[in-house]
């Protein structure tokens, strides 16, 4: 078994047997297809490995988990259809509140809806343009709160799946070109596997509420229900499981306790300098729109962060427009850059004065999760707003 050799090719360095690595979880958090844990090996249906040598990882065992769920356990969404956002059937489980994944391919806007995501984790669009086809992966992992597209072109285009494996509680997909390459969706690259070290760009989305999307987009593209997927979709498995107080239900490293472990957070982790994270309940503090100027990769890149509260967004994006920095400010009314006086969304879009239609460039590693887990994946993160070493929890 894949994940079994993986164990056994990296116990001499972490000191532990793999009966100790094979985890047992309580039983009696049933939230999803995957949250209950099991002590067989599941992972027999992700091929033999080849030759059945040992497979190079960059993981830690002592925070992988074997799911219930076998491979594909969870279908992955691979042939997405769009409607219109009234359309009559497909979206009638979707309420104002609810929360969607917004990107744009081409000037065309498109929205994925979490409460589909909550049964199936990815959807694999390829998207067609004028200049030809683009192949994402539209990616939630509920247990660490994490919504990430990503670019599939260095994976060779391959579609991706749900593995039943868990790392640090967060989805880890493969690839259905190499089969045994795994992928962390929150490093966004592969640590396991022929795939080891490759990395998947993200590309610009955001997660916002589905009023707050469509009222941007109203021509915006949704997906449709899956056909034969079946899922109550108007029905939350993992209700109660994103309280902040909540506990996570699988391995982890020590919980940073600076914030509550499923509190809300907007995490910048430049690959050049240190992580930051926003916490969602002190930007709502400080009023309807909120521009903070920061700079990320040890002062070498100028940014803003832009929060909306009426649609619970946040985006990061790089101030320079044609060369030229720009400042920001923002009131109860919306945010708007000093120098033009042009009004900005929360998406990075200028929608009014002289640079209507300029859209920001997004930061490149920022996206929204749980605070337990970004701050597992991303140790000594800085939290904005507060005072004191970023150090993890003891």
């Amino acid at each position: 078994m894949i994940l079994r050799r993986i164990y056994e090719s990296y116990l001499g360095s972490n000191r532990m047997t793999v009966s100790e690595s094979l985890r047992v979880c309580a039983v009696g958090l049933l939230w999803a297809f995957a949250l209950a844990c099991t002590p067989a090996d599941p992972t027999g249906s992700l091929g033999s490995g080849g030759g059945g040598g040992p497979v190079t990882c960059a993981l830690d065992t002592r925070y992988l988990s074997l799911t219930a769920a076998a491979k594909d356990g969870i279908p992955a969404v691979d042939d997405p259809q769009w409607v219109a956002p009234d359309h009559p059937t497909d979206l009638w489980y979707l309420s104002a509140s609810d929360r969607v994944v917004g990107f744009m391919v081409d000037g065309q806007t498109y929205a994925v809806p979490i409460n589909i995501l909550w049964y199936h984790e990815i959807t694999n669009a390829s998207i067609q343009h004028s200049g030809g086809t683009v192949d994402l992966a539209i990616t939630h992992c509920p247990l660490t709160g994490t919504s990430l597209v990503f670019d599939r072109a260095p994976a060779g285009g391959a579609e991706f799946g749900v593995s039943g494996i868990l790392y640090q509680s967060n989805l880890v997909m493969y690839d259905r070109n190499t089969e045994e390459s795994f992928w962390p969706q929150m490093f966004g690259e592969s640590r396991c596997g022929p795939a080891m070290g490759t990395v998947l760009p993200l590309y610009p989305s955001i997660e916002m509420t589905w009023d707050g999307w469509v009222s941007l987009y109203p021509d915006t593209r949704v997906l449709a229900s899956p056909r034969g997927a079946g899922g109550p979709y108007d029905w939350n498995p993992y209700a109660g499981y994103d309280a902040p107080n909540a506990e996570y239900t699988f391995p982890m490293p020590p919980l940073d306790q600076r914030l509550p472990p499923k509190a809300r957070v907007f995490g910048v982790a430049d690959r050049a300098g240190s992580p930051w994270a926003f916490s969602f309940s002190s930007l709502t503090e400080r009023g309807a729109f909120t521009a903070l100027e920061r700079s990320f990769g040890g002062g070498a890149s100028e940014a803003v962060l832009f929060w909306d509260r009426d649609r619970q967004a946040a985006g990061a994006y790089q101030r320079h427009v044609d060369g030229t920095p720009l400042n920001f400010q923002a009131d109860d009314t919306s945010i708007t850059d000093v120098e033009t006086g042009s009004v900005w969304t929360v998406d990075g879009l200028a929608i009014g004065g002289p640079l209507a239609g300029t859209r920001l460039e997004r930061v490149d590693f920022a996206y929204t999760g749980y605070w337990g887990a970004w701050a597992a994946y991303f140790p000594f993160t800085q939290i904005w707003g507060q005072r004191g070493p970023a150090i993890p929890g003891p």
